[in-house]
């Protein structure tokens, strides 16, 4: 695991704080990188992701979308005053598509519904956490940074791929189903999986899915998503290059704001 010295945040984030851990929005290239090493590790050593020949070669999951998004960062500082990064999530903003012409989600979903929202609206993605620091206290200080996050640039919609291990959308048909039925997107914010890149969600009937079964056997983030009245966009999208199934996720950050208060706490908590 990289190290990298004492971090400063990009953005002040009324520092969230948990014993020695942090979040901050990187603001320099090293703090960049040492989240691409976590993120190659994560989903290729670990997820069975197909790394290009050039992220092989450098073991940092990248590409052009890391030069325009922020990157929220959990760090766990050292007594030598280094830190390291722990955890990560990727986020793009409206305004910061103009430097690179699209959201990532694009390759995989119609937004225009999204994109067409009045507002601030911002992609998230790109979400991991170090295996030796999968626990509460690291998945709270994810979600307090991005609510931090929302509140100071006045984000309403929230929104991103969220994805299941695998490429078999059969291995996780009462969960996709479960998902279809229970949880999709009204018409005026639905994310609509390209033509050609479709796969249907509904594999099972209503009635034959048991939801509280289903539900138990989602991934965390999804979990997470739909704690905080997310909701699922229509059809799911294979993503061989990362070995997943993946989903799109919208949260409206107005029927968020009580929830996550009670959840996660408040943001400059």
């Amino acid at each position: 695991m990289l190290a990298i010295k004492t971090p400063s945040s990009l953005y002040d984030l009324g520092r969230p704080v948990a014993g020695n851990l942090e979040v901050i929005i990187a603001s320099r290239p090293e703090q960049i990188e040492a989240a691409q090493r976590l993120r190659y590790r994560v989903f290729c050593e670990e997820m069975g992701a197909k790394p290009s020949a050039e992220v092989e070669r450098t073991k940092r999951d990248m590409d052009d979308f890391d030069a325009v998004c922020d990157h929220l960062l959990v760090v766990e500082h050292r007594e030598d005053g280094n830190a390291l990064v722990v955890g990560t999530y990727r986020l793009l903003r409206r305004a910061a598509t103009a430097k690179i012409g699209r959201f990532y989600s694009q390759s995989e979903f119609n937004i225009d519904a999204i994109n067409n929202y009045k507002g601030e609206i911002l992609e998230v993605g790109r979400s991991c956490v170090d295996p030796n620091y999968r626990n509460r206290a690291v998945m709270q200080l994810l979600w307090r940074g991005i609510g931090s996050y929302v509140a100071k640039f006045e984000v309403a919609l929230m929104f991103g791929c969220a994805s299941f291990h695998g490429t078999n959308p059969k291995d996780h048909a009462m969960a996709l189903s479960y998902l279809h039925h229970y949880h999709l997107a009204p018409e005026e914010l639905r994310p609509i999986a390209l033509p050609e890149r479709y796969i249907d969600m509904n594999l099972m009937p209503k009635d034959e899915v048991n939801a509280k079964e289903a539900f138990s056997n989602l991934p965390a983030l999804i979990k997470g998503y739909l704690r905080l009245s997310g909701y699922i966009g229509l059809g799911a999208v294979i993503d061989a290059e990362y070995n997943t199934t993946d989903v799109s996720i919208v949260v409206k950050t107005n029927l968020v704001t009580e929830k996550y208060a009670q959840r996660y706490g408040t943001p400059a908590d």
